[in-house]
């Protein structure tokens, strides 16, 4: 009798525990699903020159500067990005007089985060590609006067990168990129060769998925 209640408990306990351990094979540890971060990017490359004299100060920075970016994965390894930065730039001011010229992308795409490429479930390296405007504006005060005047050219950037989400809430990012950017029918210093690779490091919050 001892051996026969033996059997049955046995029967009935073992496909409970194998059932549990499959259960904790069959999740997904690399999945992003559902998480979502923004991030703050500044560009590590480039190159920036200032003039200064007794009554002018000039300003030129190539490259990218900066961006904010949002990013949400709808899919294990599938994420929506957007952001607007701000690369190229020239400033000049003198008396009575301000100048200020910059390219500013506005941009939507996908980033890939293959599970065959994770360094771990919290270092996470990536394929992007974005495409939208990038708007050129310049801004001239004289005196009294102001006036601002926008044109757009349509480009892309392709990325590859890492996220290495370090806490449940704080996530960074470091990306290698090129910009590829149509031509403006008004070129000056900023758009006359848009085009270009580039480094960023971004800081951000992220929530949300699994952790």
């Amino acid at each position: 009798m001892r051996f026969s209640t033996s059997v049955v408990l046995g029967m009935l306990v073992l496909p409970a525990v194998a059932g549990a351990q499959r259960g904790a094979r069959g999740v997904d540890t690399l999945s992003l699903l559902g998480r979502s971060a923004i991030m703050a990017e500044f560009g590590l490359t480039g190159a920036r020159d200032a003039t200064q004299t007794a009554t002018r100060v000039e300003t030129h920075t190539s490259g990218e500067l900066g961006s904010l970016v949002f990013k949400h994965w709808f899919r294990p390894q599938v994420a929506f990005e957007m952001g607007i930065g701000v690369m190229n730039a020239d400033e000049t001011v003198t008396t009575g007089f301000a100048r200020t010229n910059a390219i500013m992308p506005l941009l939507f795409g996908l980033s890939v985060s293959p599970a065959s490429l994770a360094i771990s479930s919290s270092v996470r390296p990536y394929l992007s590609a974005a495409a939208g405007p990038y708007f050129h504006s310049v801004s001239v005060v004289s005196g009294l006067n102001a006036s601002t005047t926008t044109e757009s050219a349509a480009g892309a950037r392709f990325g590859l990168g890492a996220n290495w989400f370090v806490a449940r809430h704080f996530i960074v990012d470091v990306q290698g990129d090129y910009h590829a950017v149509g031509s403006f029918d008004h070129p000056d210093a900023v758009t006359d060769k848009p085009s270009g690779f580039g480094l960023t490091v971004g800081l951000g919050f992220s929530w949300g998925g699994r952790y």
